[in-house]
């Protein structure tokens, strides 16, 4: 009788065990199907900081409900609409670029409307900002620089990533945008105006933080600049849910 009991005590036992671990390995797997799918909605670029260059079109305050202070820049020269071609996470830049700023900032970008301008940014926006609906957060703004050749005129940088190469080719513009992703798989996204001016964008990734430097130099200047890149196949979907990507390899200034 008592062996009866003890090898049923056992049964139980081991029924308990097999259930515990076949629910764990479900949500192992689980996490292994769905994982990258989250990583790449949102959570990463969420401690970023970066340039935008165009003309300061619009500052304005909402009386009636957020009372937000929201400004607006125009991408680059004479731009108006969005074209967008090549990869990036989604929302990331758009035309017209909005941000928020704080209240007494507004005289300040006041004196500004209408010129070209480069404003740098930050998210995530303080608590006091959130009731504007953009999350770019003004730290510094200033006008472009103006008539002033590079020091430096062309810069080669690296390429990281081990993925295949599909393609190369070089691009024609103005950098508008840059953005540091400050997470912990940190990362660097540009945005150019194709040529030397309109609505037709084109976004790049730099996997090398100098010529990530150079880059900023080229978009205080507004200089217009060849870019250098090779389009790359990932053999898995990448962090950002994208199968390819162009990354830079160099930008050269043109006079």
């Amino acid at each position: 009788m008592k062996t009866r009991l003890r090898l049923r005590e056992c049964v139980t036992i081991m029924t308990k065990l097999l259930k515990y671990f076949s629910i764990n390995v479900m949500f192992l797997l689980l996490m292994l199907i769905f994982a990258p799918k989250w990583i790449a909605a949102g959570p990463l670029l969420h401690t970023t900081e970066g340039y935008a260059s165009g003309q300061l079109s619009r500052i304005s305050r909402d009386n009636n409900v957020t009372r937000a202070y929201v400004g607006e820049i125009s991408l680059g020269h004479e731009s108006m609409t969005f074209i967008s071609l090549g990869n990036q996470p989604p929302n990331l830049v758009s035309n017209p670029w909005q941000f928020c700023f704080e209240k007494d900032r507004y005289e300040e970008l006041e004196n500004l409307i209408g010129n070209d301008v480069v404003l740098e940014f930050k998210t995530p926006k303080n608590n006091s900002l959130l009731s504007c609906a953009s999350v770019n957060e003004l730290v510094e703004v200033y006008p472009v620089i103006q008539n002033q050749p590079l020091e430096q005129k062309h810069f080669v940088g690296n390429i990281y990533t081990m993925d295949r190469e599909i393609s190369h080719g070089v691009e024609f513009g103005r950098i508008t945008n840059l953005i540091k992703n400050k997470g912990t798989n940190r990362s660097y996204f540009m945005t150019i105006q194709v040529g030397t001016g309109g609505s037709k964008f084109r976004h790049f990734v730099i996997d090398d933080h100098d010529l990530y430097d150079f880059a900023i130099t080229a978009l205080k200047n507004a200089a217009i600049v060849k870019v250098h890149y090779s389009d790359r196949l990932a053999f898995f979907t990448n962090f950002y849910g994208f199968g390819s990507r162009s990354v830079v390899s160099e930008i050269e200034a043109v006079d």
